[in-house]
């Protein structure tokens, strides 16, 4: 794919929300030009955040550039996961961002995470200022990108996201999801404890307003402006899925226990517990309600579907 001028530039292009930002600003009109790891169709590959190399040529005449590409959580070395966080999240767009004002960019749209933070829960309400203490690597090569984003010459957007749920969403999601298509009876019937969490949808709608929208502020807390419980994303998809609700109740301590015993301990720690985010207020709302964009993860349920849930 060749750019062309006031293109916009997407990095992790092939990936779970690149993929739905990609459709988003084509939608808008827009001409997005994709960056990928991997060799993918109508993308550009070789996109490496170890070494991303010479971009000059695709980054020319580009009005934005959308960094979503990530070094996320996985199985990491303990003894090496803090460098390579640094080196992928942090020294990337530290290079990204220098290639992207020497070709002229006008705009860099980074998103980050609310793991900066360092909550895995809280009975209060968190914005955007609230005091910031990483406790992964992940977190911490984040943080350390934000403030070289802050420097920059550039217009620059610090988009910070919570769990982004969505259509073949990978990771926490994904396990959730799949407990939910099973036919066993879960102990989820009275966990309304409540968490904000983001469409992907919704995100990649964000990050259009925030490129067309020249007032849109520098630091944004995201969500859906509508937060969930485990009970009602439970109810939903199940309902979506076309399983038999089968939710029973189970005391939360005895539901951390179990989660602890089971070994997955992070289950109850973003699903069970409370963890709602003030959104940033400058005008944007979202496209899909949670209850709608809960019905969109499961490609075959119709909104319709979804009224009495």
């Amino acid at each position: 794919m060749s750019p062309q001028k006031n293109h916009i530039v997407v990095t992790g292009a092939s990936g779970f929300v690149g993929t739905h930002v990609m459709r988003a600003l084509a939608e808008a009109g827009e001409y997005p030009v994709g960056l990928t790891r991997k060799p993918a169709k109508g993308l550009v590959h070789g996109f490496d955040l170890g070494n991303i190399g010479d971009l000059s040529k695709v980054l020319t005449g580009a009005k934005a550039v959308v960094h979503c590409a990530a070094r996320v959580h996985g199985r990491d070395d303990k003894k090496t996961a803090l460098a390579q966080h640094r080196r992928d999240n942090r020294d990337a767009v530290a290079a990204l961002i220098a290639q992207a004002e020497a070709a002229g960019v006008g705009h860099f749209v980074f998103l980050s995470t609310v793991a900066v933070y360092g909550l895995r829960s809280s009975d209060q309400v968190i914005s955007f200022d609230h005091p910031v203490a990483p406790n992964s690597p992940y977190a911490q090569g984040k943080l350390e990108a934000e403030e070289i984003v802050r420097t920059s010459g550039m217009r620059t957007t610090i988009l910070r996201v919570p769990l982004v749920y969505g259509p073949h969403a990978p990771g926490l999601w994904r396990r959730f999801h799949k407990l939910c298509d099973s036919a066993a009876p879960l102990p989820f019937a009275y966990c309304n404890a409540p968490r904000s969490m983001m469409a992907v949808q919704n995100l990649a709608d964000l990050i259009r307003h925030c490129i067309l929208d020249p007032n849109a502020p520098q630091d944004i807390l995201a969500s859906d402006h509508d937060d969930l419980t485990a009970t009602t994303i439970a109810r939903t998809l199940r309902k979506a899925l076309g399983r038999p609700e089968r939710l029973f109740p189970l005391p939360l301590p005895l539901l951390k226990a179990s989660a602890t015993v089971l070994r997955r301990p992070y289950l109850y720690d973003n699903f069970f517990a409370p963890l709602r985010l003030a959104p940033t207020d400058f005008g944007w709302q979202p496209k899909y309600s949670a209850k709608e964009a809960l019905g969109l993860t499961v490609p075959r349920a119709r909104a319709g579907d979804l009224t009495d849930v």
